[in-house]
């Protein structure tokens, strides 16, 4: 499907940036460095264009320094080359299995070097790759597949059996990674392969690839959705290296850096770090998933100098009792959303970190964000240079300021950001109506330009990290016999953003247990969806039309009379 672009795509001549890996040392001091600065590994500063994609950037970066490493992942690395070996074998794999440009390549798995493979290989065989998140399941994720339609489902056993078991649509081919394509989960429905024939066919193929167009459909990735249906967000192929060049320029990244993450590869987050080594150099290394216990080891065992955080995982990091080797530590800057004053500043102190706020979304990575060299606790930055924002009231007339208004922008520079929605032509427009992408946040901007975050008039919940959807967690909810209604709100959590709670009004004569409700919804929503709060109500406030009115709901919030899970179920 091609989505018309919405009035409009970004003004400007493209930028450059700073790339290479070898040749003349520096020292050039960077206000980000605090404690951190000294010798460098020997680089070279090249001015050149951002590439069009992520595949033309890892075909440049393995011609300048081919054996220079840059993964590190389930206890392997590789090399520029060969990532690239492997990326090119894994396009041309998928173009003997019939796979054609904007035809959906949907993969489900952990960070591993497939879940690698197969987002840059779709990219290069000018596929679209839609990771899945690992922890979706029942009714969202067979909608997701559904939606998405792909051609060849890539995955590991695990995934692909709960695939198999849930989603009504039949892929044309199943690659399995990690064992052979005797692992029939689809059965008859679907031809089997193993990653590895893969990857042995593409090697056997031979022939050069041709580079993608900058505004081709790279990817489809999920974001919740807020009144509906989770969102397919169409990122172009430029989308990575545009962001990554934002980065650069916000976090002035060095080419010997060293990322550090735990977020999985269907998050975007994830996904700007890999982008940023193979626009702009360096090493990435992926983690598993987040332990507060092992985080900082892992730090210092990588040599991390930039790492990322989202949701709570900087709060439960600064929550750890004081060590005396806390500010013994590689890294030198990390990013992360809105924090508390108090939080950030004993965070950075503490253990020598230059924290950088910053405020985005899957839509568009980086709209803004507090400057490298400042901290300003309280606000999500001034916007970036690359980008036009205003304040807006409901008729998208700028507010004066210091008034609350909603948050819109735009990207100065050409395929920055989303090309679109998924299937959905309406929300697109509706999204970009008066040429202006609407965030649906509620932000107020000072005189100098400070952005304060209010609040969301979207009806979505934040997780730990995770956007949750209302709308999907009440869906669940009312599919349960004895549950006549249910209104589900975000409420402050003491770990920071907030937990979910539902407020259910009963079937007649039905008499709900808590306990079994969440067994029901654990069927088919991702475990940060599934509520930690349960009250039951008499009724719901509704307007006039009958709908319930979820201001009103929120407003009221939750009483003492409430189920907590963590307090029933010890759950954590």
């Amino acid at each position: 499907m091609t989505v018309p672009q919405p009035g409009y795509v970004g003004f400007g001549d493209r930028t450059l940036g700073v790339h290479g890996m070898h040749g003349q040392a520096t020292n050039q001091a960077c206000p980000c460095d605090g404690q951190r600065e000294g010798p460098r590994a020997r680089v070279e500063y090249e001015l050149v264009s951002i590439p069009n994609s992520l595949y033309e950037a890892l075909r440049r970066s393995a011609e300048r320094s081919p054996d220079a490493e840059f993964l590190r992942v389930a206890g392997q690395t590789f090399t520029y080359r060969e990532v690239l070996d492997r990326v090119e074998a894994t396009a041309r794999g998928l173009r003997r299995l019939g796979v054609e440009p904007g035809d959906r390549v949907g993969v489900m798995c952990e960070n591993r070097p497939e879940a690698v493979w197969a987002w840059l290989g779709a990219n290069a065989a000018r596929a679209v790759d839609v990771p899945f998140n690992a922890e979706v399941r029942g009714r969202l994720l067979d909608y997701l597949v559904s939606d998405a339609s792909p051609r060849v489902l890539i995955g590991t056993a695990d995934y692909l059996d709960i695939l198999a078991q849930t989603i009504t649509y039949d892929p044309e081919v199943v690659v399995t990674i990690g064992c052979g394509a005797e692992l029939r989960p689809f059965g008859d429905r679907a031809r089997h392969i193993s990653f590895e024939e893969l990857l042995a066919d593409g090697s056997a193929a031979g022939g050069e690839l041709p580079l993608p167009r900058p505004g081709e459909i790279a990817t489809i990735m999920y974001t919740s959705g807020t009144t509906g249906p989770s969102k397919g967000v169409m990122l172009p192929q430029r989308y990575y290296p545009a962001n990554a060049n934002h980065a650069h320029h916000l976090l002035k990244l060095r080419p010997d850096d060293v990322y550090y993450l735990v977020q999985p590869l269907f998050h975007i987050d994830a996904r700007s770090y890999v982008s940023a080594g193979l626009c702009f150099g360096g090493v990435v290394a992926l983690g598993s998933r987040f332990s507060v216990r092992s985080f900082w080891d892992e730090v210092r065992h990588h040599g991390a100098t930039v790492f990322g955080t989202v949701g709570t995982m900087l709060w439960l990091l600064h929550k750890q009792p004081p060590r005396p080797d806390d500010a013994d530590i590689p890294a030198r800057i990390a990013i992360c959303s809105s924090t508390p004053g108090d939080v950030l500043l004993d965070f950075e102190k503490r253990f020598g970190v230059k924290i950088v706020e910053a405020y985005g979304m899957t839509e568009c990575l980086l709209i803004t964000a507090v400057p490298c060299d400042e901290t300003k606790p309280g606000t999500i930055g001034k916007p970036l240079p690359e980008m036009e924002v205003r304040v807006v009231d409901e008729d998208d007339a700028e507010v004066a300021a210091g008034e609350t208004g909603e948050l819109v922008f735009r990207p100065r520079d050409e395929y920055a950001m989303m090309q679109g929605y998924w299937t959905k032509p309406e929300e697109t427009v509706e999204a970009w109506r008066n040429l202006w992408f609407h965030t649906g946040d509620l932000v107020c901007q000072d005189g100098e330009g400070w952005i304060e975050y209010i609040g969301r008039k979207k009806d979505s919940i934040r997780r730990r990290g995770e956007n949750v959807s209302a709308w999907e967690v009440e869906q669940a909810v009312v599919a349960h016999p004895d549950v006549l209604e249910a209104a589900a709100i975000g409420v402050p959590s003491e770990v920071g953003e907030e937990d979910v709670a539902v407020l259910v009004v009963v079937a007649a004569g039905a008499d709900l247990d808590p306990r079994e409700l969440l067994a029901f919804l654990e069927k088919d929503l991702p475990r940060f969806a599934v509520p930690r709060y349960v009250e039951v109500v008499d009724s719901l406030p509704k307007t006039p039309s009958e709908r319930i009115e979820k201001r009103r709901v929120r407003e009221r919030g939750i009483t003492a009379s409430a189920w907590d899970a963590n307090v029933e179920l010890g759950r954590r």
